[in-house]
């Protein structure tokens, strides 16, 4: 698999997507952005109005605040319809879910899905996580159904993780990444597995922080190392910011599918549980978590994190926290490697930085390793798994790499 040019023919400009939320509306911009026409389907005629009515607001809001022509924002309006039905879909060559991250409510979409779309349309998932063949099971042409994870903000995000189920077929993969390039992103090509490639690398570097909160460890100190290290943003705002509910739901999903324990967010779980279920902090859109926000561009600690994990007297020291979160994320990221989830190190390193905000200038979450050292990253990961749990303990396979590339 690779991420290079296809040759494939150029793409019909024509895009569904079902599901007028945070991350549907965004596909539509990104689309519209493209010159792309998009068709937004909601549950019914006014949920879609809705969300195009939201979306509209946002485009006033960035035209008042200078930072969109009032002129763009009205071509970019012009391009996304909003549905009355299902059938609107049937003039689509592409269309997206991007609803709830629910295997039943997305296996009931795509069938209404599979049901308004003509024979030769492709038909993408933009799920974060849920394995794609599993999905596919709830359509009668599978060979044309295929992941595609956009990321939050969309508009701004540039990879599209593209994920092939054992059933896409290959000329499916190959219309896909046209589309991914018609839209003006980054493709990726991974094989499909419980959270795929990025959000496995992602999930070890949040799941390592909530675990490090129940330990007592002061949050002040686990977004401290995380910046030292040079990420743009700490894991527990990050949690805040995805949304503490949407990841006890992956987890919660993920026991349902009887996935293995470690695709179950064992380490994160007490947490979010605690924070989501006893405490109701369920993450900023939601009024907040591990965060406050009392206005739009601030937030605090909530002062409530005190009491609710009271803080160890002897607190680790500040390089084995910002260990434990960088080579967490680096142990995932092989561990994709070594199970060809993800083809390279390249592919990996690029996911990672586009997708992830993994700090630029370190090269991505395998090139960190590499320059790091891999025998010294190794011993590394030796002493943390001694000291804090034996998932962090390196594998075979690489223990007997000289390097990753």
């Amino acid at each position: 698999m690779t991420i290079h040019s296809t040759g494939a023919e150029p793409v019909p400009a024509t895009l569904g997507v079902v599901g007028p939320g945070l991350m549907g509306l965004g596909i539509c911009h990104a689309a519209a952005l493209a010159g792309v026409h998009a068709v937004l389907v909601g549950r019914d005629a006014d949920a879609a109005l809705r969300g195009r009515e939201r979306w509209s607001g946002e485009l006033a809001q960035r035209v008042a605040r200078g930072r969109l022509e009032a002129s763009a924002a009205d071509q970019l309006r012009d391009a996304v319809t909003a549905a009355t039905d299902d059938r609107a879909l049937a003039g689509c060559a592409l269309v997206v879910e991007a609803v709830a991250e629910d295997r039943e409510v997305k296996q009931a979409v795509l069938r209404r899905i599979e049901a308004a779309v003509p024979r030769g349309a492709l038909i993408g998932t933009n799920t974060s996580g849920l394995p794609v063949s599993g999905l596919a099971g709830s359509l009668a042409h599978p060979g044309r159904f295929i992941g595609l994870h956009f990321f939050s903000p969309v508009d701004r995000m540039a990879l599209v993780e593209v994920v092939v189920g054992r059933e896409t077929s290959p000329a499916t993969t190959e219309a896909a990444l046209a589309w991914v390039r018609r839209l003006g992103k980054q493709p990726v090509v991974v094989r499909d597995s419980p959270g795929f490639f990025t959000s496995r690398v992602f999930a070890a570097y949040l799941d390592e922080a909530a675990a490090m909160v129940g330990e007592g460890v002061a949050p002040e100190r686990i977004e401290a190392a995380a910046a030292a290290a040079g990420m743009p943003i700490g894991p527990l705002a990050m949690l805040d910011e995805t949304g503490l509910a949407l990841n006890w739901q992956q987890a919660r999903q993920a026991r349902a599918d009887g996935l293995a324990e470690r695709f179950c967010r064992p380490l994160a779980w007490p947490v979010l549980d605690r924070m989501v279920s006893v405490l109701g902090r369920r993450g900023r859109r939601d009024g907040g978590g591990f965060y406050d926000y009392p206005a739009a561009q601030f937030r605090n600690l909530w002062p409530g994190l005190a009491q609710a994990f009271p803080q160890r007297a002897e607190q680790p020291a500040p390089e084995q926290v910002q260990h434990r979160l960088m080579h967490a994320q680096a142990l995932a990221a092989v561990a994709c490697l070594e199970e060809g989830i993800v083809a390279s190190a390249q592919d990996a390193d690029l996911a990672s930085v586009l997708g992830l905000g993994f700090p630029k200038a370190q090269g991505g979450v395998l090139a960190q390793v590499e320059r790091h050292g891999l025998a010294r990253f190794v011993a590394e990961c030796d002493a943390l798994a001694a000291q804090c749990g034996e998932r962090f303990r390196p594998s075979d396979w690489l223990r007997g790499r000289n390097a990753l590339r």
